[in-house]
């Protein structure tokens, strides 16, 4: 497939905010497109000529608008009070084609002030189309005062008027436009011009440097052509030279076409069709489902392969949840297999503590018991975004038993330290009591990693003062690390002397990783010199296992000159535990390493009893 110049990520929000109303549109436009294009030229030009006259017809009877000497926007409204939109269109029309280009201009200004959009939709495209027909370039200018969501429509407008007017011209001004606009203008073009044989076309796209919007439009019309045999316009947007992506419009447009004569099988067709970027298969599913969940949901139950009846049934939950979750919740209850139920289930109420947080821990009795602890921290994040305090009692008030809240607490805190770690320290330090040492100290872990980015000193202060518990470090090597962890090494080295001893391994390793990683090498041994035993064999195993993952030639031509024979023995093993993995060195200088070494530990390396220790901060 060909690789869009448009980024993947933005086209892929914009079709998700706008493919179920797009489609409908695109459709009636392209559908009209395909028929231009393919209907004999002198058919299409009898058609011209009759238009023109009903055009002269209705500008002979129009009440121009510049029949005045101002422009005033209360002015449209005479048009817009028929309510037809195609005779507003005609009236608009006939009215500005009587217009200087100044008073164009004009009403390009008063045109902003139309308060009904989509009838300063209206009024915006024709003054642009007659703008156009004076002054194209000005026209193009006028893009500069519209809305982002309206400049490729306008772009359209204008670049189709000009086409017809002046080609080359239009050509001319496509080509000093960058990415997408130059797509839209090349699009607007080639619908604009398809009185020109398909080489014509082709010629002007290679000339834009836009040859895959000259394949995708034809495409695009091919497939539309086809609809009568929706699978013959499924094959031909799945087997042309585009990527699958660009013409998600045009596969929604088909697919639906396809599910008036087959019904949800579609949704099978689409589960089968082999797709580059899986996220297609998602949207063109979830947008099918989208009419009638329930039905749909019926057909996914029916389905014999198991994998395809899961993964339909999954994007149909979620589709659903958005809209009617307790529909769904009653649908899925008697699903079968029932293997399935408790995943669709949580589907669901994960989707529901995304929309209605408040209204799924209202209805959390009807989620099964061993699936409510994952919505609910979700549903209870999201509040704590806004109300933090506020979702601090709504879990104290909970009544459905969920079993241990601390999972909940822990994240509505987390959220809180976010935007402010002050107040979600003090909140903590004030109300977690001091008894139930586990909890307070994993909150704290979870504020102190915020509070250390903002109020380093304060941070530490207060991890210092809180005791350890069995089995872990204090608190105060959580500051250490996050301190390395931004790169503010030298507080870091700062503070150690004050770090208690039952985490000064830990908190010496954090910053040994964080210097290496910086280049600082030698300064990280010489940083561990005043360690003893084995704390200082520790430390000097995570400078080197770090410097043979960042700089294994840098390790390897520094072998003499580290401080221990046992820091070499960790280097060479190191060496060859990573080599393992990537390649760097070969075996002569492995074994040109080796022999550094005392015979014994060689001897060791060879078979594999000395192991390195791959550290991972905690």
């Amino acid at each position: 497939m060909i690789t869009t110049e448009t980024s993947t990520t933005i086209l892929k929000r914009k079709l998700l905010l706008g493919i179920t109303f797009v489609a409908g549109l695109t459709l009636g436009v392209l559908a009209v497109l395909a028929v231009q294009h393919f209907v004999p030229q002198q058919d299409h030009a009898t058609q011209g000529i009759a238009q023109g006259e009903v055009a002269r017809t209705e500008t002979a009877s129009s009440h121009s608008l510049s029949s005045a000497n101002t422009t005033d926007v209360g002015r449209f409204e005479q048009i817009f009070d028929d309510p037809s939109p195609a005779e507003q269109s005609k009236a608009l029309y006939n009215a500005f084609s009587q217009n200087s280009e100044k008073e164009l201009k004009q009403w390009w200004i008063q045109s902003q002030k139309i308060e009904r959009a989509s009838h300063r939709n209206i009024a915006q495209h024709v003054i642009l189309q007659s703008l156009t027909a004076i002054d194209p370039q000005e026209a193009l200018r006028s893009l500069d005062d519209a809305s982002m969501l309206q400049r490729d429509a306008f772009s359209r407008t204008i670049f189709a008027e000009w086409a017809e007017l002046h080609l080359d011209d239009a050509i001319k001004a496509a080509a000093k436009l960058a990415g997408a606009q130059r797509s839209v203008a090349l699009e607007a073009i080639l619908e604009s011009r398809d009185d020109l044989a398909e080489d014509k076309h082709r010629a002007i796209a290679v000339r834009l440097e836009r040859e895959e919007t000259y394949h995708k439009f034809f495409s695009d019309a091919k497939a539309l052509q086809s609809t009568a045999d929706p699978r013959e316009s499924w094959d031909i947007l799945l087997t042309d030279n585009v990527d699958d992506l660009l013409q998600m419009e045009t596969l929604a447009i088909v697919a639906d076409t396809w599910q008036g004569k087959i019904g949800f099988e579609i949704l099978s067709k689409i589960y089968r069709s082999e797709f580059k970027d899986p996220w297609i298969k998602r949207q063109l599913t979830a947008t099918i489902v989208q009419g009638d969940p329930a039905i749909a949901l019926e057909y996914a139950q029916g389905v014999p392969e198991e994998h395809e009846q899961s993964y339909l049934s999954h994007v149909i939950v979620e589709e659903w949840a958005r809209t009617d979750p307790l529909a769904a919740l009653a649908a899925t209850s008697a699903f079968e297999p029932s293997s399935l139920v408790a995943d669709l289930q949580e589907e669901i109420a994960d989707v529901w503590a995304r929309t209605n947080p408040y209204e799924l821990i209202e209805n959390i009795e009807l989620i099964s018991q061993s699936s409510r602890l994952s919505p609910l921290e979700r549903a209870f994040s999201y509040i704590a975004r806004e109300d933090p305090l506020g979702a601090i009692e709504s879990l104290n008030a909970l009544e459905t038993p969920v079993g241990n809240t601390s999972p909940i607490l822990l994240k509505i805190v987390d959220e809180w330290s976010t935007l402010q770690p002050e107040a979600a320290t003090d909140w903590v330090l004030k109300n977690v009591d001091p008894e139930n040492k586990q909890l307070r100290q994993s909150l704290l872990k979870e504020v102190l990693t915020s509070l250390t980015r903002q109020d380093p000193r304060k941070a530490f202060e207060i991890a210092l003062a809180q005791p350890t518990i069995a089995f872990s470090f204090g608190l105060e090597a959580q500051v250490i690390f996050q301190l390395s962890l931004d790169g503010n090494i030298d507080l870091a080295i700062s503070l150690l002397p004050r770090v208690r001893h039952r985490s000064q391994a830990h908190a010496y390793g954090h910053i040994a990783r964080a210097m290496v990683k910086k280049g600082r090498t030698f300064e990280a041994l010489e940083l561990g010199s005043g360690l003893e035993g084995w704390e200082q064999q520790s430390y000097y195993e995570d400078v080197v296992q770090a410097w043979a993952g960042a700089d294994p030639t840098g390790l390897y031509a520094s072998l003499k000159d580290l401080p221990t024979s046992a820091a070499q023995t960790r280097a060479v093993s190191a060496l060859y535990f990573n080599n393992d993995i990537n390649p760097v060195f070969t075996n002569d200088q492995l074994e040109q390493a080796k022999s550094l070494l005392n015979p014994e530990d060689a001897a060791q390396i060879r078979t594999g009893s000395i192991k390195v220790k791959r550290s991972v901060p905690k």
